[in-house]
């Protein structure tokens, strides 16, 4: 009866830690190069923005998530890889220009990793 009850316990016990652990890793598994480069930019760049709640900005920034299942951008702009890619460039409203902190491959990287973002 007791190795019935911890069996019971144990098996259910396993497979959610099983299906968490594959949670985690799922996405990042899935992504190429390139976009595991783009998500480490925006984590360093952008999560502390467009991520949750920052009470020292004016105006919240919009989250990103399905930033490219969209016509447009939350600015109005058309939602094209060219439009973020100059929005990340040259900035917009308080969003600040990274022209000297970003090259060109890693906007193109960062732009990437925004289509996974559903």
């Amino acid at each position: 009866m007791i190795r019935r009850f911890r069996c019971a316990y144990f098996v259910p016990g396993l497979v959610v830690c099983l299906v968490t652990l594959m949670g985690c890793s799922r996405t990042s598994s899935r992504l190429s190069s390139a976009e595991l480069n783009g998500q480490d930019l925006f984590d360093l760049h952008c999560a502390l923005c467009h991520e949750g709640m920052n009470p020292d900005l004016r105006k919240q920034p919009p989250r990103l998530e399905g930033l490219f299942q969209s016509k447009t951008l939350p600015s109005g702009a058309p939602a094209t890889d060219d439009q973020v890619r100059k929005t990340v460039i040259e900035g917009l409203g308080t969003m600040p220009a990274f022209d000297q902190r970003l090259h060109r491959d890693d906007v193109d990287h960062l732009v990437k990793y925004l289509h996974t973002l559903k």
